[in-house]
């Protein structure tokens, strides 16, 4: 019996629930979030399976069903995959759905110093803003730092870490449709973590993990134990969970030690505008410095050189040694080899992160009708961003003795050996008795933050049955209090201590000392005197100067939330033999955050009102803000032909609609709504549509976040490198050339450096809408058992989506236009040369995003017994495959940027289980694809010599041994054949997340679970 329930529930699984099933039926449990039956540490997973019989309430609606009949693909990722693969965070479990593009944030790679390791995931690639993060299908406390600076864009979006994987039974992904269920941010989709609950039983779990190469170890402890108590009327469930992962930076791994970059050759005929090359380098500065005669970044022009003509730098030790520029490129102080400043090692691969996570489950069957159920969590973690870029001292970004420009040094500097000083003297005009030196701050600023994480949440309800026209309804009234709080902790440069430490002199008595008369920051440092720095050389400075020179920033965020919502549904009559459902309900939720920068990063208040930095870093801004909503909502589902009333030409024929009102209080009041139905004309093939209308409401850092200034960088489209892109390359020739540029010759410092820019928020800012469909089929030919195939198109257009328009996304809408100049252009300023000044960035309901594509899934399970072999096990096959057709976005009337094809989100990408399933051993055998890519989908056909990368697969497996009924062991292999990421992967930061398990190779775990 239980195999045609089996069989019955997965009619309408979207293919990724069948995916799971590969791994072990277990992870097709289709229990609801308040389901009152018992999972125990002893049940196998066919019980488990058969537990999920009932009726269920999947994500995407309220209604209770007697399987899942979604009208949104669905993909399901339960919890004996997630064990199988030995996940240690919720975001790795998505990244392997192929919809999901690269995380916003994750552990890999560049990190913000506002929330290093946090992860935020991203479906379509639509911006993780727009994927709705759910907990038992209630809202979780974001953790996302409301600044500009913050680690993602601005909105409430879950950080994952926050999940323990050993309490997830299984996540459930729904493409669109989630808005008039949830609300507001689920236009690309909804993520429901569906926990374990009711458990009952002690599983204690250890896994530890290493790279081939003896590094990037990772260890997890976990412990759940559940009991039921009042004759099992009521249950406690708790977990603890502890994981610490150590990081890599750019220089662990060759294939990222390589630095490639697109430079810009010499030779002014290359049939290419930029061409690949190895190691890059920069000798503008170095870390041990590189002199100037003059104030300039040029070294061939004004470099330093001995008697036989060599460029000169400070060597390790202080002391001059040659300056190799290797290949030069048109820049004059980039270049391909040589021995200058290697900016490619200032990245952080891996960060380093540690968490601890405790959680608590209670539930009462108070009587027959009502049920009180709660939840507890706290979870602490911490990231550290390993290395980052260092302070630079350079003409290129300012005029030498200002903070960033060239540093000026006196000859009688007394931490310049003699010889050295004389080698300086003999290349300064007559007279001047001073040097200019570049140099990058790599051995004292060397981008390490570090931040901390404290999240609290706490639920609380009821739930139950009434009985009303003649029928049971169930209820449910509940409650949801979340706070987030990140604290950073970083060391940055003070800079008037700093200039204070490097103006070096000898006192009477000859010791090295600062000049005498010094005034000191206002803000606190380790150490109050001033000491000394040497400058000159690697590593040289005393531990007294680095206590002088640096201060300790310590922002901090706090999000809070509070969600009450009550809601009722059930059968409000019968239609031809059949149920119509019903679901109604109220939700009020109240979102608030502050931001406070701490001292450090606020700044110094002025006489004026102004404030002014005290390192490098400008000020700063702090933000607060609130709102609040208020909801209503109500979903109907009327089956006019179901398996009760089936005609011989027509299985099924089902309607579902549902809508929401929602009244924000700062973007008012709009309506997301969802309609469509299923039809089934033969048994085992259903095919499946809807439309929906969805909404993201303004986040708080969107309408509150101040005048701040920051820097930016980007494609100037009138740089000679950039004029021949764009939709109409005359057009934006012809605009460049009534804005004075000769864009044939002109290069632009916003495409080589940063630029001034300011950034406001808006409070006029309306809600995103999206216009979304869905049509699909889903078939399980009963001639072939065990065989399900999913097939669904997605199209998603959203409309005025709220974009902080960038230095690019203006300069593009200002001269791609027709209608030159126009109101875009206003929001810039250049100088006489045609550079630019400033920028004023913000936000503006202005972009449009679409994308649409084709995600599917053939799924195949043959229990061997049924060719001939007794407890021969099970033998599964799944492929999940998706086509991104289009990924596009469009800020005013600007170039539409495409980015479907491009690293991160290739139009052909997929994710192969193959499994075997025994009684004592278990094997899993995973494949990952990802086509083609290319760097730049717009660009001009000469943009650059190498256009993108070939396809590329990775392969992981998993073997799995049932020691005895309490004891089992797993042995994990990611990457096994150890493939490289395809050439040139990766390129600077582009395609680290993408193809990281490339970069780092083979990774071995082992893991050990024992039940009792």
């Amino acid at each position: 019996m239980s195999r045609n329930i089996r069989s019955r529930a997965l009619r309408d699984v979207s293919a990724v629930a069948l995916l799971t099933l590969l791994a072990a039926p277990a992870a097709a449990q289709t229990l609801p979030p308040n389901a009152p039956e018992t999972t125990t540490a002893q049940d196998s997973p066919a019980d488990q399976d058969a537990a999920g019989s009932q009726d269920v309430v999947v994500t995407g609606s309220r209604i209770a069903r007697p399987e899942f009949e979604t009208l949104q693909p669905t993909q399901v990722v339960g919890a004996a995959q997630i064990e199988n693969r030995g996940y240690t965070n919720v975001g790795q479990v998505l990244s392997e759905i192929p919809a999901f593009g690269p995380p916003g944030n994750s552990g890999v790679g560049a990190q913000s110093s506002f929330g290093p390791a946090q992860t935020f995931v991203d479906f379509f690639g639509l911006g993780t803003q727009r994927t709705l993060v759910l907990i038992n299908g209630r809202r979780f406390v974001s953790s996302n730092t409301a600044s500009i600076f913050g680690p993602v864009s601005a909105g409430t979006q879950v950080d994952l870490n926050n999940i323990p994987t050993t309490l997830v039974d299984r996540v459930e992904t729904v493409a669109i449709g989630g808005a008039p269920i949830y609300g507001s941010d689920a236009i690309a989709g909804t993520v429901n973590i569906i926990l374990k609950r009711n458990y009952e039983g002690l599983q204690l779990e250890g896994q530890a993990g290493v790279s081939q190469r003896g590094d990037a170890p990772d260890q997890r402890l976990s412990v759940l134990a559940g009991k039921n108590f009042a004759d099992g009327r009521g249950n406690i469930t708790i977990s603890g969970e502890y994981n610490r992962v150590t990081g890599l930076t750019y220089a662990d791994r060759e294939v990222t030690a390589e630095g490639r970059f697109f430079g810009t050759p010499t030779d002014t005929s290359s049939p290419f505008q930029r061409i690949l090359y190895p190691s890059q380098r920069y000798s503008a500065f170095t870390v041990g410095g590189v002199p100037f005669s003059a104030d300039d970044y040029l070294a061939r022009r004004s470099g330093i050189r001995n008697a036989a003509g060599q460029l000169l730098q400070f060597g390790a030790d202080g002391s001059l040694v040659p300056l190799d520029l290797g290949t030069p490129m048109r820049q004059g102080y980039i270049s391909s080899g040589g021995n200058g400043f290697n900016l490619p090692l200032q990245n952080n691969l891996l960060t380093n992160s540690e968490r601890y996570i405790a959680s608590a489950q209670a539930s009462y069957q108070i009587s027959d009708r009502i049920r009180f159920f709660g939840e507890a969590w706290y979870t602490h973690s911490k990231g550290v961003n390993l290395i980052d870029q260092p302070n630079y001292n350079t003409a290129l970004f300012d005029a030498a003795g200002t903070a960033d420009g060239n540093i000026i040094v006196n000859l009688d500097n007394p931490f310049l050996s003699a010889a050295d000083r004389a080698t300086i003297a003999a290349n300064l005009p007559a007279g001047q008795n001073q040097f200019y030196l570049g140099r990058a701050l790599a051995d004292l600023t060397t981008g390490r933050a570090e931040a901390k994480v404290e999240t609290y949440r706490f639920v609380g309800g009821f739930d139950g049955t009434v009985p009303l026209l003649g029928r049971d309804f169930k209820w449910e009234a509940s409650g949801v209090y979340g706070r987030s709080q990140t604290d950073g902790r970083n060391y940055e440069l003070v800079q008037q201590n700093f200039a204070n430490a490097i103006d070096a002199v000898r006192d009477a008595s000859g010791n090295i000392t600062c000049r005498p008369g010094v005034v000191n920051a206002t803000i606190p440092t380790a150490n109050q005197s001033c000491t000394p720095l040497n400058i000159f050389g690697i590593g040289q400075a005393s531990q007294a100067a680095r206590d002088y020179i640096f201060a300790v920033a310590t922002p901090r965020s706090v999000n809070e939330q509070i969600v009450l919502n009550a809601n009722i549904n059930g059968p409000v009559f019968q239609l031809f033999g059949n149920d119509v459902s019903l679901s109604l309900g109220y939700e009020h939720r109240e979102e608030k955050t502050r931001f406070d920068p701490g001292t450090y990063y606020y700044g110094e208040p002025q006489a004026d009102g102004s404030r002014v930095q005290y390192g490098r870093i400008i000020p700063i801004d702090p933000i607060r803000g609130k709102f609040h909503t208020n909801e209503v909502f109500g979903e109907l589902v009327v089956p006019f032909v179901s398996s009760k009333n089936e005609l011989r030409w027509l299985k099924t024929l089902e309607f579902d609609g549902a809508a929401r009102y929602v009244d924000n209080s700062l973007s008012g009041g709009d309506l997301t709504w969802t309609a469509g139905g299923r039809v089934g004309f033969f048994q085992g093939l259903t095919f499946r549509g809807n439309f929906t209308r969805s909404i993201r409401s303004p986040a708080i850092t969107e309408v509150f976040n101040p005048t701040s200034r920051a820097f930016d960088s980007g494609n100037d489209p009138c740089d000679a490198r950039y004029v021949g892109n764009g939709p109409n390359p005359a057009v934006r020739r012809a605009n460049c050339v009534a804005a004075g540029i000769n864009p044939d010759s002109f290069t632009s410092n916003f495409s080589d450096f940063t630029v001034p820019v300011t950034v406001a928020g808006n409070p006029n800012l309306r809600n995103e809408k999206a216009d979304s469909w869905t049509v699909g089929a889903i078939a399980q030919p009963r001639f072939i058992p065990g065989l399900s195939i999913a097939v669904d198109w997605v199209n998603i257009k959203l409309n005025d989506a709220i974009a902080s328009l960038g230095g690019t996304d203006i300069l593009n809408a200002c001269y791609d236009s027709s209608s030159y100049p126009n109101q875009f252009c206003g929001l810039l300023d250049r100088g006489a040369d045609g550079q630019i000044t400033t920028i004023r960035e913000g936000y503006y309901n202005a972009a449009v995003l679409e994308t649409a594509g084709l995600q599917s899934t053939i799924a195949y399970r043959l229990p061997l017994d049924r060719v001939g072999l007794t407890d021969g096990g099970t033998v599964g096959l799944s492929v999940n495959y998706f086509y991104r057709d289009k990924l596009q976005t469009q800020v005013g009337t600007g170039d539409i940027n495409h980015n479907a094809g491009e690293i991160g989100y290739p139009r052909h990408s997929g994710t192969a289980n193959l499994t075997y399933e025994g009684r004592n051993f278990n094997v899993l055998f995973q494949g990952q694809y990802t086509g083609k890519v290319r760097f730049d989908m717009d660009e001009a056909a000469n943009a650059r010599d190498v256009k993108g990368a070939s396809d590329w697969m990775v392969f992981n497996t998993t073997v799995g041994m049932k020691v005895n009924e309490q004891f089992n062991l797993r042995f994990i292999v990611d990457n096994v054949f150890n493939a490289r990421p395809p050439y040139p992967l990766p390129v600077g930061t582009t395609g680290v997340r993408p193809y990281y398990s490339g970069i780092i190779g083979r990774f071995f775990r082992v893991a050990a679970t024992a039940r009792f």
